[in-house]
């Protein structure tokens, strides 16, 4: 006999993943509209990662019974509500600086374009009206994170039967400004770049290069490195732990997100050899030491490195070492080609830089493995 089906706002038994840290906490969940859905919460320990899970489901079930979402209900009132739930269709929680995006969209785009427009009236021809103007007044940045927000609003309501579809998935495709092309550091490039940092004063002030030479020997990004700490990092084994990011909250200042940037981004990297010299010897220098064994502290003070601070100050001495093309994001670009000149699969490339592809879930929720040794090899010096 059929089991009979959960009442709506309720929950299935907690599961609590044992891959270790960070745990995941799942459940099934029946929303009000009847569908059950596999619910998410991350925690450093499985007790922190259950507490999560079973708050945001207590939320959800608060959010939905609460809201009265109908076809009479404004964007505006939408908006409040949709950023008060703060999750992923996943049901996985945005990062604070997601979160920060969207409240920021939402009171200075979406609000201002159609916060006096009721649920019933967002048809098509609306939503690209609005999108158009926003991508022609603040270019097309702003409009595809203002798309991205009001396509989440409107799932949002058809959970709540306010919209029979989604209008914004048939919006106005964004069009994108033209980029220049990528460049990658040649190898001689490499060479010349990092004795230049190392004999400028002004560099070596700021701490840029050890942090220039960690970057290019693992394609980290600057929020992962400015997080790498001595609790992620296994010198023994020479692996480093990514699982982490630092971040500026408003009205809080620097913290450690303890998860990367994007959900793919945790991952576990063979180190090179050069870069397990720069952590053992910045490990007994003192002035380099930072709290909580930050590898790469401020230079000005024992604290956190804020990574737009520190992206301003590799723009200025790059700059005058007449680099004017290089950024961070030129050190990614050139771990990529230099494992890509190397045989290396894109598979292991995509590893190595926290890519999603191909999927998300068995990438990274899955054990990943260390990355391939043979990366640390090829970015060896």
């Amino acid at each position: 006999m059929a089991r009979p089906p959960m009442p709506p706002g309720t929950y299935g038994e907690i599961w609590v993943s044992d891959g270790g840290a960070p745990y995941k906490a799942r459940a099934r969940y029946r929303d009000f509209d009847g569908v059950v859905r596999t619910v998410a919460r991350f925690g450093q320990t499985k007790t922190a990662a259950k507490n999560a899970l079973v708050a945001a489901l207590r939320d959800r079930a608060r959010v939905a019974q609460g809201s009265h979402i109908t076809p009479a209900t404004k964007v505006a009132d939408l908006a409040g509500l949709w950023l008060a739930a703060g999750v992923k269709t996943s049901g996985e929680p945005w990062a604070t600086n997601t979160r920060e995006t969207y409240a920021y969209i939402v009171a200075n785009e979406v609000i201002p374009a159609l916060g006096g427009i009721r649920i019933g009236e967002l048809k098509l021809s609306v939503v690209n009206r609005a999108l158009s103007t926003i991508a022609a007044r603040n270019g097309p940045g702003a409009a595809k994170t203002m798309k991205t927000a009001l396509s989440g609003m409107c799932q949002l309501a058809i959970q709540h039967e306010a919209l029979a579809g989604n209008p914004v998935r048939d919006a106005v495709r964004i069009a994108k400004r033209r980029k220049a092309p990528v460049r990658a550091l040649t190898t001689d490039e490499v060479e010349d770049l990092t004795d230049r940092l190392r004999a400028d004063p002004d560099a070596v002030q700021r701490d840029l290069p050890d942090l220039v030479d960690w970057m290019l020997g693992t394609g980290a990004r600057i929020g992962e490195t400015c997080a790498a700490r001595d609790a992620v990092l296994d010198l023994a084994a020479g692996t480093w732990e990514i699982n982490a990011t630092t971040i500026r909250v408003k009205g809080v200042g620097l913290v450690v997100q303890e998860r990367p940037k994007t959900a793919a981004g945790w991952r576990v990297l063979a180190l090179p050899p050069y870069c397990v010299q720069i952590a053992e010897r910045r490990a007994i220098e003192v002035r380099l030491q930072g709290p909580d064994g930050a590898l790469f502290p401020s230079p000005q003070a024992r604290a956190l490195r804020d990574p737009s601070n520190t992206a301003g100050d590799l723009r200025e001495v790059l700059d005058r070492l007449g680099y004017e093309w290089v950024t961070s994001h030129t050190f990614r670009k050139t771990v990529a080609t230099r494992l890509d000149e190397a045989g290396m699969s894109p598979r292991v490339i995509a590893d190595q830089l926290g890519h999603a592809k191909p999927s998300m879930t068995q990438d990274v929720y899955m054990g990943r493995a260390v990355v391939s040794a043979d990366a640390a090899r090829v970015l060896d010096r």
